[in-house]
């Protein structure tokens, strides 16, 4: 039935409209031509009465009935979001009415949410667990906007750790982005604000406030969220206690010889998980060394690390936390430190796309002879494209907190900025010797060259985690591209004087030719 995608899909376009009030006129369009379509409207000549009541046996009939609830519940919440959008703006018509009928809205809309749940969960519907958990998930975050807005922070977190667990279940079973989006856009915020409200220690992250608000006396749905996802209300903390486990908290961080405490519980979570994420990727690269698709998941798990981290950074500056505070300037050492190893798992992935077109370049073609030259042209053009997206990606690490002090660790980059410069102009280099445009290749050849040879030599790299892999550079890997670029530009300036020697013969001929031919006719025109 899709409900979350159907809900999801209509707040989109109320985004576009960027007006609840039209919302609210287009959910009652939709509503009545629905309503018309399935034979649940009344006559105009007719006098009016009230529709009995939907069956489950309606629903597993027509599954369009269910948008009739889902219609009438957004319509409701759109007028509340229109009064809430009008109390933000101007809080002079604030009034202790309009705060009420925003709160009645609310319940109106999960009420609607609640009819459904109903129905689903009735056997009659035909409906799947899958649906069920939908419904309920959409009913539990209505729920806790309201008592958001009525400020019940307990049922809050109640209500929203529903909509949590599901959408956290439903997320990891589809990886659908928008469960994701309902999370953080609603989701997570609200618990977090209703735990600050109850003052719950800021070492509990959300996922452990939902577990521990989670109602389980639901078996239907308690089995449901477990078939999804078999850990989605189990403890990993407790788990790893039971299981002997060691390092299931990160407690601190190091970047460049400085430690940082790492207070923040969802910060240590998401480094926890990218730990555990990193060991899959070795034991994936082992078996495909040449495989990008075990980056995925590294990525993945970096990008939450750095998306936890940002938040936190965030709720403090909006509690007034200066930059000068401790606890900021750890946050701001975390964030240098979790940036930079997402920057360079990327890069990783971008050699190892590179290094695998390169191979790929070096194949025979079906007739077992070498590649046709437009072919080659575009194996160079993707790799030109993969050098540029790495240098990007060090133009960032230069504008993380404390990179640009620190001198060593930026001459070490202008050293590694160079190196990749130097393959990109090489790269470039040999698309024109392909085309015979000697004089450009010997030019980017040159300057190639110059891009290594001018910038301060690569340092022996120090043993690093796997998350540093990326910009690693060996000293020799150096020399050796400086060695092979002299050779192309000793090769291809011998190759243009040979060119220009070439083109002067020939020139002379020319001229040779000419001047014979005219001596020949004005001997012709003597003899006339």
């Amino acid at each position: 039935m899709e409900i979350i995608p159907f809900v999801s899909a209509l707040r989109q376009e109320a985004q576009v409209l960027g007006d609840y009030h039209a919302v609210r006129k287009m959910c009652s369009r939709r509503l009545a031509t629905l309503r018309r379509r399935l034979g649940w409207q009344t006559s105009k000549s007719k006098k009016y009465a009230p529709q009995p009541r939907l069956t489950a046996e309606e629903i597993a009939q027509e599954p369009r009935f269910v948008h009739l609830y889902l219609y009438s519940s957004e319509r409701a919440w759109a007028h509340a979001m229109q009064m809430k959008s009008l109390l933000a703006d101007d809080t002079t018509v604030a009034s202790a009415a309009m705060k009420s009928h925003l709160v009645s809205r609310l319940h109106k809309a999960q009420s609607y949410a609640v009819q459904l749940c109903a129905l689903l969960e009735d056997p009659a519907s035909m409906s799947t667990d899958y649906d069920v958990l939908e419904a309920n998930a959409y009913a539990a975050s209505l729920r806790g906007s309201e008592a958001f807005e009525k400020s019940h922070w307990e049922d809050s977190i109640k209500a929203f750790a529903i909509s949590k667990i599901i959408y956290s279940a439903l997320l990891s079973f589809s990886k659908n982005e928008i469960y994701k989006d309902q999370l953080t856009s609603t989701v997570d915020p609200s618990i977090r604000y209703s735990a600050y409200q109850l003052q719950l220690p800021r070492s509990m992250d959300v996922a452990t406030i939902s577990r521990q608000n989670f109602p389980r006396q639901d078996e239907r749905i308690v089995k449901a969220v477990e078939a999804l996802d078999a850990k989605a209300l189990s403890d990993p903390a407790s788990e790893a206690s039971e299981g002997g486990g060691a390092g299931v908290t990160v407690t601190s961080v190091t970047w460049r010889s400085r430690t940082a405490p790492v207070e923040d519980a969802d910060i240590s979570v998401a480094l926890v998980a990218s730990q555990a994420a990193e060991h899959a990727y070795l034991s994936l690269q082992k078996d495909n060394p040449s495989s990008t698709e075990a980056f995925d998941g590294v990525l993945l798990a970096w990008q939450e690390v750095v998306d936890a981290t940002k938040k936190a950074i965030d709720r403090q500056t909006a509690e007034g936390v200066s930059m000068g505070d401790p606890k900021m300037q750890n946050l701001q050492l975390t964030w240098t430190l979790v940036n930079y190893s997402l920057i360079c798992w990327r890069i990783a992935r971008n050699r190892v796309m590179v290094e695998g077109i390169a191979q790929g370049g070096k194949r025979k073609n079906k007739k077992g002879g070498e590649e046709v030259r437009v072919k080659k042209l575009g194996h160079l053009k993707e790799e030109v494209a993969l050098y540029d997206a790495i240098l990007q990606s060090l133009e960032q690490v230069y504008n993380l907190p404390g990179v640009a002090a620190d001198e060593p660790f930026t001459s070490e980059l202008d050293s590694k900025k160079a190196y990749f410069s130097a393959l990109k102009c090489s790269t470039i280099a040999r698309s024109h010797a392909i085309l015979s445009n000697r004089t450009n290749a010997l030019a980017l050849f040159a300057r190639a060259l110059s891009h290594i040879t001018s910038s301060p030599p690569i340092p022996q790299s120090i043993a690093t985690p796997p998350s540093h892999k990326g910009l690693d550079i060996a000293p020799a890997e150096s020399q050796s591209l400086i060695s092979t670029l002299e050779n192309e530009v000793a090769r291809f300036r011998a190759l243009v004087e040979m060119d220009l020697i070439a083109a002067k013969s020939t020139k002379t001929a020319v001229a040779a030719e000419g001047r014979a031919g005219s001596c020949q006719a004005g001997v012709f025109r003597c003899g006339v």
